[in-house]
Parts: structure tokens; C-alpha cells; sequence
């Protein structure tokens, strides 16, 4: 028997269920567990067993184009089934979403490097702070530079030489007459 919410889920009472009022993806991740939370005990490393043969398979996931699941995943599934049932298999938001990790001096330091000269690069923006002794050299990686530029809309170099160009190549009228 599982719990599901609160819910002690047997044969009988699964119909009283609606099942209008949960998850897709946790309905689809309760489904993939199904050989797991349909038993009530477990023997010595059958888990494991179980969870290789539930990997190994091809599924339809909900929102996405994968076809595979990886088995540590499904295993956090099922502990986060068996710890708050149902509703530990609805997925969450990351609490620190849009929240850079970033020192405020660092913050800063990027911010007034940036605006002192919008064409400067994450490259270059990397090794003033690690001169200026900002920070440590090596510790500062561009992917969180180039995060934190982007959350605050300065990824882009701006001026006349972020509008696109067209490059053509010199073509002359006829063959040999610039020679």
C-alpha cells in the first residue's frame, strides 16, 4: 500500500481518486513507478534491480523530447514518493531562481566595468576584477558573469556596432578586370 497525500491507497478506494486535480508530471512520474509503489515490501536489493529495469525503458515524457530516464532520477522519485506521496512528485521551482550567487562587491564591480564601456566582453571584464584583486584569479567563471550581465539586460554590446552589418565579398563585372 502507498500513501498518497494522506491517503491510504488501496484497490478499492484508487476509483474515489480524481485525478483531474494532480500534477501531469507527477501523474506521469507516479506511472513510471508503478512496479515500486505497487509493492509493500521490498527484498535486499531489489530496488536497485527494479529501478535498472524501469531506466532501460523508452517513455513519453510529458513537455519534453526525451525518451530515457536516468536511474538515480527515478530513484529520487520514488524517496520523494515515499516521503510526502503524491505531492512530492510535482515538480518545483528552484528557490534561488533568478538570484545571482555573486558577491554584491563583484555585482557592483561588473556593473560600473560594464557601463565605464559597453563593448568591454566577459573575457575582458573577467581579468579587470581579477587584476583590480576584486577577485581571486580563477574563482570567477564566465557563464556567471555572462548570467548576471544578462539579468540586468547588458549582455548585448549596444551602439552602432550591434546593429548587424551585411558583409558581401567584391565582386567585380567581369573576370579579371580588377588586375
Amino acid at each position: 500500500m502507498g500513501v498518497l497525500s494522506g491517503f491510504i491507497a488501496t484497490p478499492l478506494n484508487y476509483l474515489e481518486f480524481d485525478m483531474k486535480e494532480f500534477n501531469t508530471i507527477a501523474l506521469f512520474r507516479l506511472s513510471v513507478l508503478g512496479p515500486l509503489v505497487s509493492r509493500e515490501r521490498l527484498e535486499r536489493g531489489e530496488l536497485q534491480t527494479i529501478i535498472r529495469g524501469l531506466a532501460s525503458k523508452e517513455y513519453t515524457i510529458p513537455g519534453s523530447d526525451r525518451r530515457f530516464l536516468g536511474e538515480k532520477t527515478i530513484e529520487a522519485w520514488y524517496y520523494a514518493w515515499r516521503a510526502h506521496g503524491i505531492d512530492g512528485l510535482i515538480p518545483q521551482q528552484r528557490t534561488d531562481r533568478g538570484i545571482s550567487k555573486l558577491p554584491v562587491t563583484v555585482q557592483e564591480a561588473l556593473l560600473a566595468a560594464k557601463r565605464e564601456n559597453p563593448r568591454r566582453s566577459i573575457r575582458q571584464l573577467k581579468i579587470l576584477l581579477e587584476n583590480a584583486g576584486t577577485v581571486p584569479r580563477g574563482t570567477l567563471s564566465r557563464s556567471a558573469i555572462h548570467r548576471f550581465l544578462q539579468q540586468q539586460g547588458l549582455s548585448r554590446p549596444t551602439g552602432s556596432s550591434s546593429i548587424p552589418e551585411e558583409h558581401r565579398r567584391f565582386v567585380a563585372e567581369q573576370a579579371n578586370s580588377i588586375w
